[in-house]
């Protein structure tokens, strides 16, 4: 009995430390792609966003038709989508993936970004299943852009590196005496 609740209390640790991996990787994506403005969306897309007026019918189908005709936008069209219905944020990235499956992984990554920060962490496991059960043949496209962004947080970041002189001094101005 106490093995089990072990063993369960150590997986929820370590969900919740995927999770905030997945979002910090996400939120260290999202920086990346500022650098470059994004395309602007065309007015219809927008519209039809908009009018949709976050009816998860309407704006599903909305976000599906959109990505659809422009799937070099899929991942701006999710982000602006989720934006305005972020409640709606694993049924948003599992339609735009359904109509644009080979950008699957840059769709989760913009979508988890796109997310307020308090709803990054617990909507990113959500919004990975979501995806991977719409495209089922994203799931290894979605761990490997995932886990990449996980393990190269040091992209991005204009030259500096993980390497080099501690954070904190040692102290040097301490005086040991012996007595």
């Amino acid at each position: 009995m106490r093995l089990s609740r072990v063993v369960g209390a150590a997986g929820i640790g370590l969900g919740l430390l995927l999770s905030a991996s997945i979002a910090d990787a996400a939120i260290l994506q999202m920086a990346q792609t500022q650098q470059q403005p994004p395309a602007p969306l065309p007015p219809a897309v927008v519209d039809s966003i908009t009018q949709a007026a976050c009816d998860p019918t309407k704006l599903l189908a909305a976000v599906k038709t959109d990505v659809t005709a422009n799937p070099t936008l899929a991942a701006d069209i999710a982000t602006v989508a989720v934006g305005q219905c972020p409640t709606l944020a694993p049924s948003i990235a599992a339609a735009a993936a359904s109509a644009d499956p080979t950008d699957a992984a840059a769709i989760v990554v913009a979508v988890i970004a796109s997310l307020p920060p308090g709803q990054q962490e617990a909507n990113a496991p959500l919004i990975v299943a979501a995806v991977e059960q719409a495209v089922p043949d994203s799931s290894n496209q979605v761990t490997t852009a995932i886990t990449a962004l996980a393990f190269n947080a040091g992209q991005g970041t204009g030259g500096r590196s993980n390497v080099g002189a501690p954070l904190v001094a040692p102290h040097t101005d301490v005086q040991v005496s012996i007595h």
